[in-house]
């Protein structure tokens, strides 16, 4: 893969020159080379017979020459795109092993029946992944902010703000730095996800990740799947109980239970009748509820399930 995309460079050197271009240079040679993959995408289509209300076009030999050097057009486009986006072979790699653990984990849930099981909604980040942990210690490598992960707010909103920051943005590079692919699983999580699927719970992991956000998406399957996970299916929502409300376990009162760490979705959860468990962190010891109910760790949650 790495030879075939400096073979391409090294044309696209020729036709558009080896120095830096400008954002509008960069996307309007992006749009071009895409119309002109289409054009080559198209010219495979015609190499078949899919006119199948046109006589003329039921034949019985397929043009596999041209299937095979049009498919070499569509990918050299491509590749040319990549080239102007200093998109690296290696990047390209895992790029595509991750998006193929995305698909085959999709096809898994899709093809998978829920018989009504009873359900546990289960938040990722600060439940089975250390993200707090994680955050900080990557803000103490990257922008040299000293993060007190045992401190009361949700979000080190202070600590972001002193550094002159904006904490947005900085959210933003720790996803695109690929933050969310290297954190540590929660001590035991993986047994204790696994001892409630034999208990007979149907476990649907339910996280505020933003998924529009593609490599976020794609690094969340990769970790899951690293980590070996054991789960039926998952969801991204910021609003977590309607996004429950309006799933097709809410209204035959099959979710038994949610865990999360958020002081925000664990009201929310309980205000409108679902049971919540959470994880006793220094940000959501406050919490006062009586269908609330603390853990210190999977161990003691296991005892009082």
């Amino acid at each position: 893969m790495k030879k075939l995309i400096e073979m391409q460079r090294q044309y696209n050197n020729k036709v558009y020159g080896a120095n830096w271009k400008s954002r509008d240079e960069l996307e309007r040679h992006t749009q071009e080379l895409a119309l002109c993959a289409h054009a080559e995408l198209s010219s495979l289509v015609a190499a078949t017979s899919y006119r199948k209300h046109h006589k003329a076009d039921l034949r019985n030999e397929i043009d596999k020459s041209t299937l095979l050097y049009e498919s070499v057009d569509v990918i050299r486009y491509v590749m040319a795109i990549m080239n102007l986006w200093d998109i690296k072979a290696d990047d390209f790699e895992t790029a595509f092993c991750e998006k193929d653990i995305y698909l085959n984990t999709r096809r898994r849930i899709d093809k998978q029946v829920w018989y009504r099981q009873p359900v546990a909604i289960v938040d990722m980040d600060d439940v089975i992944t250390n993200f707090r942990c994680g955050f900080a210690e990557w803000l103490r490598t990257v922008y040299k902010i000293n993060a007190d992960v045992e401190s009361p707010e949700y979000y080190f909103i202070d600590a972001l703000k002193d550094s002159g920051h904006n904490p947005e943005r900085i959210f933003e590079t720790f996803i695109e730095c690929s933050g969310f692919k290297i954190l540590n699983p929660v001590k035991g999580a993986k047994q204790f996800l696994q001892k409630l699927k034999e208990q007979g719970y149907w476990i649907h992991l339910l996280t505020a990740r933003p998924d529009d956000n593609l490599t976020c998406l794609y690094n969340t399957y990769s970790w899951l799947n690293k980590h070996e996970m054991p789960f039926d299916d998952i969801s991204f929502a910021t609003e977590k109980f309607r996004w429950c409300a309006q799933s097709k376990y809410y209204d035959s009162d099959s979710i038994k239970f949610a865990i999360d760490d958020s002081p925000k979705h664990a009201t929310e959860y309980v205000t409108h009748g679902i049971k919540c468990w959470v994880p006793s962190k220094s940000y959501n010891n406050n919490l006062n509820h009586e269908a609330i109910k603390y853990y210190y760790d999977f161990e003691d949650f296991l005892s009082n399930l």
